[in-house]
């Protein structure tokens, strides 16, 4: 299956697009597991939200600086919340890597081979042999990041050069960059800016979008699914969902939570 196949399938077997984020902070666990090793504690954590959401969400993108914090269980508590991730539903690395060709194989290997990631989000400030290697490898994508969600992303990315923004140029990089590969290109576009994600969406009508920024930092779920209009789109939020109670309930509020951003969302087989 292409990337875009397993999408389409996620999307079709849960009616949503969302995306949950796993970022767990150790402070802000809740209260049953704070007597716990913090590893362990977020390991439980975290399978405990994948298996409360595993069929009102269509992907899980885990943050890597969460991880590499725990120091040595770091990358053990991350492998095994990858594999948590049911079979058929998308697990999207959140690693922002950008570094040079051979290192950047690497970190390709490192993810699609060593947790089976179907997709990896890439920083393309070093240009297009920093987002090349993670094309090479047929069903996966490289989520580049195109237009971000904090406010200071556009102190580059709105930068105009030669009559275009950064971001622009970016896209226009990352699709050629794809084009005779057979891995697949995605753009992190935030919900914070939904004129420019219509104008992207207007002019990459096939790109999957991975959509941060809706809940804790601000963005609206109805006008990201306006701007997208009907390409291919992941929503992601973290907090929102991890964070939702910090009792004993705290994977039924997670459930809950995902439950209503999927349905503000919409179904997007409609």
């Amino acid at each position: 299956m292409t990337f875009a196949d397993k999408l389409r399938a996620a999307q079709t077997t849960t009616r949503s697009r969302v995306c949950v984020g796993l970022d767990p902070d150790p402070a802000r666990l809740p209260e049953p597991l704070r007597d716990q090793p913090i590893a362990e504690a977020i390991l439980t954590f975290n399978r405990a939200i994948i298996e409360v959401t595993a069929d009102v969400a269509c992907a899980y993108k885990p943050n890597l600086a969460f991880y590499e914090a725990l120091g040595a269980d770091g990358w053990r508590v991350f492998e095994e919340t990858c594999a948590a991730v049911p079979d058929d539903r998308l697990v999207i690395a959140d690693a922002k890597r950008g570094d040079i060709g051979n290192t950047a194989r690497m970190y390709a290997r490192a993810f699609y081979e060593g947790v089976d990631a179907d997709a990896v989000t890439v920083s393309p400030y070093m240009g297009s042999e920093a987002i090349t290697p993670f094309l090479e490898m047929e069903g996966r994508c490289a989520i580049v990041l195109i237009a971000t969600s904090n406010p200071s992303g556009a102190e580059l990315q709105d930068l105009i050069v030669d009559g275009e923004p950064v971001y622009r140029h970016t896209a226009r990089l990352a699709v050629e960059a794809a084009a005779d590969r057979p891995g697949e290109v995605g753009f992190v576009v935030g919900a914070t800016r939904p004129a420019l994600l219509a104008e992207l969406r207007t002019a990459y009508p096939d790109v999957p979008f991975l959509v941060p920024g809706v809940g804790a930092q601000g963005g609206d779920a109805a006008a990201v699914v306006d701007a997208a209009g009907s390409g291919p789109l992941l929503v992601n939020s973290s907090r929102g969902i991890l964070y939702a109670s910090d009792g004993d309930d705290f994977a039924e509020a997670a459930r809950r939570a995902a439950e209503a951003m999927r349905d503000a969302l919409g179904d997007p087989s409609n």
